[in-house]
């Protein structure tokens, strides 16, 4: 809960002993008006969310039994309508212990930070993942920007549309960027860098990342990818929904040369809308009725993803000669740069491999195939940084959606799949490894961080190929 809104839920407390008789009546009549004044305040002021609906339920019983207390009440009436509100007070405690308005970090940068999602359609490719009359490929990117605010609201985590039910609580959790704030001049132009989201995951899943190097003078562009991202809200009302092809970590019914192949499909789809977005903040640039113009350095960009997204971010540094760079996330390597490398600053971070097992199960064919396709994976990379160099970072205690905001969604581990690093730990560490890998490479600026084959961080294993194949010759 948020300060308000806790005032509101302690307040909810008093009305209970008044029904015990353990304050006056008069006292928890007070409570309970207060209690549902603030509550009533921070729905309007904040937005109100379902989690707190036990909450409110819990006030309004607790009030309406106290009007109706004035008169004399029998005992048993009064235990359990107390009972009840207590019962509604403790679901709403464990209802936002468990998924709570959590905090994103602060972002360490100078700039404020904007915010704006923008409507894009493929001039020249057509939809290729649904039968049916072709259409035309269509996207959503949200750019993150610095900017220079005046009195924009604070965007939220998520549309509304693009939520479920149970996420439904992120349209009114507020972030740290402001909604359609005006670009900054100061420091312009700024470099482009793309951000991919997971398999089936969302543009806003790594906001803590994009809003700090945004603060730090990055337009960064998230891309949901139609059909794989989402859900996905368009302009005209629609909302297309991740589905209709297999998860690219599903083995059961497939071997790693169609996962491969499934991959390398997908993955050149999605650079192309990179490529697509990157086109739009080029051509913004040069327009000057945009609020992009001369502010925009898309020929200096920067790509990077998590997930799967960490592969499309390679393929599109490996395709558009405009990416100087790429930066990977946790993710399995397909496409081009899978069969032929990367020969652009490529940094690879990786979760904690924790202990392989001796031997595999044999009849356990999704973690026999996971683990084949690790392996070659494994082998493609290591053949792309012995040729062109480049970083690798692995992160002990972490897992695979560490490098995402999930972790913040709830204290749990269990539901949140999250490693023994603290999320304010991890992100710091990513966040770091991040600024300074693009700072380097897209601005010239110095890197210690990448400098040598160690870390300041003793949960992070580096290792820099640029040195150790300089070592070797």
């Amino acid at each position: 809960m948020r300060p308000l809104e806790l005032a509101g839920f302690l307040l909810a407390t008093l009305p209970v002993l008044a029904m015990l008789a353990l304050l006056p009546i008069q006292a928890g009549l007070a409570a309970a008006a207060v209690s549902c004044g603030i509550l009533l305040a921070a729905a309007v002021w904040l937005g109100a969310y379902w989690q707190l609906i036990p909450l409110y339920v819990g006030v309004a019983l607790g009030l309406s039994l106290l009007l109706w207390m004035k008169q004399q009440r029998p005992r048993w009436i009064r235990v359990t309508v107390a009972a009840s509100v207590t019962c509604l007070l403790v679901l709403t405690a464990a209802l936002t212990h468990i998924l709570p308005m959590f905090s994103l970090p602060r972002p360490s940068g100078s700039y404020a930070v904007g915010t704006r999602v923008v409507h894009l359609v493929d001039p020249v490719r057509m939809e290729t993942h649904v039968a049916g009359t072709p259409r035309p490929r269509e996207i959503m990117v949200q750019v993150w920007y610095p900017a220079t605010p005046h009195g924009q609201h604070l965007a939220s985590y998520r549309r509304r549309r693009e939520t479920t039910w149970l996420s439904s609580y992120m349209e009114v959790l507020w972030t740290h960027s402001y909604q359609n704030a005006p670009v900054a001049t100061s420091g312009a132009p700024f470099p482009v860098l793309l951000f991919n989201p997971a398999w089936g995951g969302q543009r806003t899943q790594n906001t803590y990342q994009v809003e700090d190097l945004a603060s730090h003078g990055f337009i960064v562009a998230g891309v949901d990818h139609p059909y794989n991202s989402g859900p996905i809200a368009f302009p005209d009302g629609r909302i297309i929904r991740p589905g209709g092809m297999r998860d690219i970590s599903d083995f059961r019914n497939t071997t790693v040369a169609q996962q491969f192949a499934i991959g390398d499909t997908e993955v050149r789809i999605e650079a192309g809308d990179d490529v697509l977005a990157l086109n739009y903040l080029s051509g913004a640039d040069l327009d000057p009725k945009s609020s992009w113009f001369h502010r925009v350095n898309a020929d200096d960009a920067g790509a990077f993803g998590h997930s799967f997204g960490g592969a499309v971010a390679a393929q599109v540094c490996y395709e558009d000669p405009r990416v100087k760079a790429a930066l990977n996330e946790d993710g399995w390597g397909f496409g081009d740069v899978a069969t032929h490398g990367l020969d652009k600053p490529y940094f690879v971070l990786n979760d904690d491999p924790g202990k392989v097992p001796a031997q595999l199960n044999p009849t356990d064919v999704q973690a026999r195939r996971e683990t084949e396709l690790d392996d070659e994976d494994s082998d493609n990379l290591k053949r792309s940084m012995h040729r062109y160099g480049g970083y690798l970072l692995t992160i002990l205690g972490s897992k695979h959606e560490d490098f995402s905001d999930r972790p913040l969604y709830s204290p749990l581990r269990r539901l949140t799949d999250a490693g023994t690093i603290s999320p304010q730990r991890m992100h710091a560490i990513v966040e770091a490894y991040t600024l300074q890998f693009f700072s380097h490479t897209l601005l010239g600026k110095a890197a210690p961080l990448l400098a040598a084959n160690h870390s300041p961080y003793k949960e992070v294993q580096f290792e820099n190929w640029f040195v150790k194949n300089a070592s070797t010759r």
